[in-house]
């Protein structure tokens, strides 16, 4: 008899980055409300390393009997485009749950170097002196940076780093002129004047970001870009759970309590059963494979 969700004592959701990233307030509040429904313990383990490929490879080779579930975001698929002998396949070693939510992605530049609207990023360029930073080789930064860099023209250096707050910290510091970020982890760099954001790459402008322009509205209406936070589990674990947590993540993140934490984190919420998800899962991965196949740095 196939052992399931029901029949475990404890579940396990993995985090394959360190704690405190922009995927904590979502798996965390995640993991308190399914205890509540599920009636049993769900603790988050955070197994960061090789840009994600580390913990999310742990979950793959796993159980498939709902004792050990995946929380990533869109490094899940990035990571193991630019590193095809990673130890996983996203699309095969996986079945999707449930999206929680989209972060669309800004440009950040570096007041301290100069950047400040995208015109000067653009000036900065045909000098032939511009530097973006990422948050690490194979990130969503990495491949979105590149895909929109190319897309408007820019021709950068890259600076990779270890972690978006690195990355945010080498364009506040002037040794980056720019990078490209969601709005909910580049948000907090913004006070004070440390970084500038200079264009959304989202649909129409940001209410809480009124002075900054579109891609749309600056002559690049295709360049659109955004991060989102995934509920995996292996392969093997059956359809009748993968539906069951799926209902029980809209439950959660329809609620009072789930859309604040959708509100406080600057995302949207897309209610999607596990088919949806997977068939943008699978389009995603062969979009960035083509990325890399097509040469990235």
């Amino acid at each position: 008899m196939r052992a399931d969700i029901a029949s475990q004592s404890t579940i396990q959701i993995v985090v394959p980055f360190n704690p405190g990233g922009s995927t904590d307030p979502f798996v965390r509040f995640l993991a308190e409300e399914l205890q509540r429904k599920l009636g049993k313990p769900v603790i988050v383990v955070n197994k960061p390393g090789a840009g994600g490929i580390v913990g999310t490879a742990e979950v793959a080779r796993g159980p498939a009997n709902g004792s050990t579930l995946l929380f990533s975001s869109s490094s899940f698929l990035t990571g193991a485009a630019y590193n095809p002998k990673a130890a996983y396949n996203p699309v095969k070693d996986f079945k999707t749950i449930s999206v929680l939510g989209f972060n669309e992605f800004m440009i950040i530049g570096s007041p301290v170097a100069g950047v400040n609207t995208l015109d000067d990023l653009f000036a900065k360029n045909k000098a032939g002196r511009v530097v973006m930073s990422t948050a690490g080789v194979g990130s969503s930064t990495h491949f979105v940076g590149q895909m929109v860099s190319k897309e408007l023209g820019l021709k950068p250096r890259i600076l990779h780093m270890k972690s978006s707050g690195e990355a945010m910290l080498e364009v506040i510091a002037g040794r980056a002129d720019y990078y490209v970020g969601s709005v909910g982890s580049s948000a907090p760099y913004l006070k004070g004047g440390r970084g500038k954001a200079v264009l959304y790459l989202g649909e129409g402008r940001r209410p809480e970001f009124p002075d900054v322009p579109s891609a749309a509205e600056k002559g690049f209406p295709e360049v659109e870009a955004s991060q989102w936070f995934g509920f995996f589990a292996p392969a093997g674990m059956s359809d009748a759970d993968v539906n069951m947590l799926n209902r029980a993540v809209s439950e959660i993140m329809t609620s009072g309590r789930g859309k604040q934490v959708v509100a406080d984190q600057s995302v949207r919420f897309e209610d999607w059963d596990a088919k949806r998800f997977q068939a943008y899962m699978d389009r995603e991965f062969a979009t960035w494979q083509k990325l890399y196949a097509a040469g990235m740095q």
